[in-house]
């Protein structure tokens, strides 16, 4: 749908379905400026006292209001904007942000917690003084955030994902629980948003067999913003992250042009040339400071990335290029790929069945060659952590 008639059908159906009297305000929000509507009323309630019974009693006035306008326009954006649960949540957060002005943190928090629980999620409060933590039921393996357990389930502290504050605090957990059959939020990124994209054309060059290869292609750079301070999650996830149709467009078929006549064994070894010396190495910590898995684009909009971030590249272009059942491979400081390609001289990985042949997306640099153990890691451990029968589709392990 074009971008014009997509907003214009955002405020026209805003207009018809939400009361006349309700106030409307554009949100920045990444490259677009989103309509959103509310009813005034909700900003009448007042902070409670941070005990049991303040914070139930802020729950049931918050109920009263017409909080349905502001629910119902913020699932409106979300599902013409196609965002995830973690893009809905900062959506909810940058809403908040602007209407409640001047505001404490606090008071946003408890809205956070109320417009999240209303919109189907199982939550939970914690509190102590005067601060309040907001936590969600998720089923994924998040890091760098504190959890609880509550009746069988693990809550995420959405407040206090990526800040550094991990170790656990003495909270009270408030005894009430809004939605307690609640969906699970989730951090999977397997669509990308439809927001505008912020196109940049980059020039890539790799080495493969004796000579360089030059490749233009054009990239969203909306999407490294994204994931800037996207929360850590488990390494696989990233893979699965598809690349946007700007560099889908400009990068598959030059990438068929220069497979065509290739047998599986050559395009893996074209592919991993092309993700070892196309892009510069350095370590999340080294260059960030902290840890930071990138997706699939993001090799190309960041001056530097590692081996997840390369497995992540490579594993999306044997999707489209190479599609052989895939093994996602974990050494203690080291991931990589293996692949099941037709039987040959190698160091192989027995699999139900099958012989997978390492094809390590990153190194040595100028080196085509698949088939053998990533140098250096020829007698460590390492554990299968996925497997991908056709790429895209997981199989139990």
């Amino acid at each position: 749908m074009p971008r014009i008639l997509l907003l214009s059908l955002l405020l026209t159906l805003g207009k018809s379905v939400y009361a006349t009297n309700c106030e409307e305000v554009m949100i920045p929000f990444f490259t677009e400026q989103v309509p959103i509507q509310y009813q005034t009323d909700l900003l009448q309630i007042q902070r409670p006292s941070m005990s049991e019974q303040g914070l139930r009693a802020y729950f049931r006035q918050m109920s009263t209001t017409e909080y349905e306008v502001l629910i119902r326009s913020l699932q409106q954006a979300r599902r013409a904007f196609r965002l995830n649960d973690w893009l809905y949540y900062k959506l909810v957060k940058q809403v908040l942000r602007q209407i409640y002005g001047q505001h404490e943190p606090v008071d946003r928090t408890l809205a956070s917690w109320f417009i999240l629980s209303q919109s189907g999620y199982d939550t939970r409060l914690t509190y102590f003084e005067d601060k309040a933590y907001l936590y969600v039921f998720t089923m994924d393996e998040v890091f760098e955030a504190p959890i609880i357990q509550d009746r069988g389930r693990s809550f995420i502290n959405l407040s206090e994902i990526r800040t550094g504050h991990t170790k656990q605090q003495a909270l009270y957990m408030l005894g009430f629980s809004p939605n307690p059959d609640g969906h699970a939020f989730t951090f999977t990124f397997k669509d990308l948003p439809r927001l505008r994209p912020m196109l940049k054309s980059h020039e890539i060059s790799f080495f493969y067999k004796k000579e360089w290869y030059t490749l233009e292609v054009e990239v969203d750079e909306n999407i490294a913003a994204y994931m800037e301070d996207y929360p850590v999650v488990a390494e696989t996830q990233y893979l699965e992250v598809p690349m946007s149709a700007q560099l889908f467009q400009s990068l598959i078929p030059q990438m068929k042009e220069l497979l065509k006549g290739k047998n599986e064994w050559q395009s893996a070894e074209l592919l991993a040339a092309f993700t070892r010396s196309a892009f510069a190495y350095k370590e999340d910590k080294a260059y960030f400071g902290y840890s930071k898995p990138m997706v699939a684009e993001e090799v190309f909009i960041h001056p530097y990335s590692d081996c997840e971030d390369r497995t992540a590249l490579f594993f999306q272009l044997a999707k489209h290029l190479l599609p052989l059942p895939t093994l996602v491979i974990a050494y203690p400081d080291h991931l990589t790929l293996a692949m099941a390609l037709p039987p040959a001289p190698g160091n192989t990985v027995p699999y139900q069945g099958h012989n997978y042949y390492f094809t390590d997306p990153t190194g040595p640099v100028r080196d085509h060659t698949v088939g053998k153990v990533p140098k250096g890691y020829e007698n460590k451990p390492f554990k299968i952590i996925k497997h991908y029968h056709v790429p895209g589709v997981t199989q139990e392990k």
